[in-house]
This record gives structure tokens, C-alpha cells and sequence, in this order.
């Protein structure tokens, strides 16, 4: 590396970081306001638990998307660390959203929150694998894990994504499905469907070069043939 880029480095991070916190912030601020103002009437107990969940929800379903959008456009996958900004800030607002919910519905009650183990009964056990799993994805987001735990390792981890990304689908929907009758959740669908598109586009697009020999593709069908069983099992419960 240059004099002139070691000396620009710094400026350019800096700039970026400042520059998505405020979008993030703004992003959130918008989100809040919304459903303050036009779809919780004015309660902000409501207001803050849905916000941050929404507001969350959609920037890692941005970060799984742009790992689609990178493979049809390479030409934009410098921009790799946008990825792992959005994955991460996408999880402190869930960290927010269930601090609110344990606080405000649940008042620090484990008992009341986890009040059946069973994910078709109570959705709060699916959004805890979700929490779970973006929590480590989380504390090892930096270059000096990925190092630490070598790249073999760190991908390994980080292919649970899948498996967090499926569990939050069905706690949002399933807990309250109600609640994203409105823009917002639109919004939120919509992010999610395109998406979950990106995700299987490539997945099938991968897989069947491999003929579906690999072990990826083996995980990748076992992981789709399990949330179609549990819709139809989500499905037959809430008949």
C-alpha cells in the first residue's frame, strides 16, 4: 500500500462509518415515526418493539441480498464491507427490539416468555435461535476474527445465516402477523421475497453445476425441505 493510501485510509473509513450510522439512524428514525404517529397510536412501548424489529429485519435481509447482488454484478462486491455493516447494525436494532419486548411485555419474566419450548406454539423460540445465532455472527464480524479463527472456520459459521434468516421469518410472521397489514410491512415483505429469491437463485444456480454432490448442497436441501415442513406444520396449527 501507497504513502498517499495509508494516510487516506483512515479519513475514507471514518467517512464511510459516519455516513451509514447516520443512514441507519435516519432509516430507524423514520421507521419509528411511522409507526408512532400513523400506526400504533401513539404508544411508544409499541412503537419501539416494532421499529427496531422491522428497521432490524430489513437490513440483514439487505446484507443476505447483496451477497446475491454480488455474484450477478462482481464489479460491486469491493463494497463487501456495506455487507457486513448492514448484517451488523441490522442485528444491535433486533438487540434493542428484544430488550424492549423483554422489558416491556415480558418484565424480565423468562417464565412468561418461555413459556412452551414448542417453536409452532410460542414463535419466541424461533426468534431466540435467530438472536442466538446473529450474536456470534456478530462478535466474529471483524477482520481480526475472521483471522483468528482462519477463513475456513469463519465461513463455516457463517453459513448459519441460513438458519437464523429462516427462524426470524417465521417469528415475525407467525407472532403478529397483523401488525404488518400496513406499509411498513409491505416494505418488509417485500425485502424478504426478493431476498429469499437471491438466496435460492444462486443456491440452485450452484448446486446444480455440482450436480448436487457437495456437501453445501446436501445442507441447502435439508435446510429447504425443513421450513417447508414446518409451514405445513404452522399451517395445520393455526387451523
Amino acid at each position: 500500500m501507497t504513502e498517499v493510501a495509508i494516510k487516506t485510509f483512515p479519513s475514507i473509513y471514518w467517512r464511510t462509518m459516519i455516513t451509514l450510522n447516520c443512514g441507519v439512524l435516519i432509516f430507524w428514525i423514520a421507521t419509528f415515526t411511522l409507526e408512532y404517529f400513523y400506526l400504533t397510536k401513539n404508544s411508544l412501548q409499541l412503537s419501539l418493539i416494532r421499529s427496531f424489529a422491522i428497521s432490524g429485519e430489513i437490513l440483514i435481509s439487505l446484507a443476505l441480498f447483496s451477497s446475491a447482488l454480488f455474484k450477478w454484478y462482481p464489479r460491486l462486491a469491493v463494497h463487501w464491507r456495506i455487507r457486513r455493516y448492514l448484517g451488523v447494525s441490522g442485528f444491535i436494532l433486533i438487540f434493542f427490539h428484544v430488550a424492549t419486548v423483554m422489558g416491556f411485555i415480558f418484565k424480565y419474566d423468562l417464565h412468561r416468555a418461555y413459556y412452551t419450548f414448542n417453536p409452532l406454539v410460542n414463535p419466541i423460540i424461533f426468534g431466540t435461535i435467530a438472536y442466538i445465532i446473529l450474536f456470534v455472527m456478530t462478535i466474529t464480524s471483524t477482520d481480526w476474527m475472521v483471522k483468528k479463527l482462519t477463513p475456513r472456520v469463519w465461513k463455516f459459521i457463517h453459513r448459519f445465516v441460513y438458519i437464523a434468516y429462516i427462524s426470524s421469518l417465521f417469528h415475525f410472521i407467525v407472532i403478529n402477523p397483523q401488525a404488518l397489514n400496513n406499509f411498513l410491512g409491505y416494505i418488509l415483505y417485500l425485502v424478504t421475497a426478493i431476498t429469499l429469491f437471491g438466496q435460492l437463485f444462486w443456491f440452485f444456480k450452484r448446486a446444480g453445476q455440482k450436480r448436487f454432490r457437495s456437501i453445501g448442497s446436501l445442507v441447502g436441501i435439508i435446510i429447504i425441505a425443513i421450513t417447508f415442513i414446518l409451514i405445513y406444520f404452522q399451517v395445520i396449527s393455526l387451523r
